[in-house]
């Protein structure tokens, strides 16, 4: 299976999962001041910031769930960067919404860890044939 292809499948798993985990409640954090994503950034910026990671950032991953006729979004935390690798926390639930309040604690990031390469992440921008939930990286929010 090529490594795209996987790594599509493995997000895509990673998201139903995470829809179905048990809440794990924790006090909720002061909002930050991020800049919202909007349904795509641009792609030069969106590839700016994945060129240029930085702890704290919060990529945006578009899906379509089976049953929705609606997109849905979903959340990853980023909290270390390697050389060549990112270190991501998911959110434990999906929102409806790409610009979702990131104080709330549904959308704050869980105890899991996902590491991807630099290269990998870059794929996510593009939908990777064979993925049923049609997930792609569609932006980062990143703290001012």
């Amino acid at each position: 299976m090529p490594k795209s292809l996987s790594s599509a499948l493995g997000l895509a798993l990673l998201l139903c999962g995470a829809c179905t985990s048990p809440d794990s409640k924790q006090p909720a954090q002061e909002p930050a001041a991020t800049t919202p994503a909007a349904a795509a950034a641009p792609v030069s910026e969106l590839q700016a910031q994945l060129a240029d990671p930085q702890v704290g950032d919060v990529y945006v991953v578009r899906f379509q769930p089976r049953d929705a006729p609606q997109e849905h979004y979903f959340f990853y935390h980023l909290y270390r960067v390697g050389p060549d690798s990112a270190y991501l926390h998911p959110a434990r639930k999906e929102a409806s919404t790409a610009d979702a309040d990131l104080s709330q604690p549904d959308f704050q990031a869980s105890d899991k860890t996902i590491i991807y390469t630099r290269a990998e992440l870059a794929e996510l921008q593009q939908q990777q044939p064979g993925d049923v939930l049609k997930t792609q990286l569609v932006g980062v929010r990143r703290k001012k």
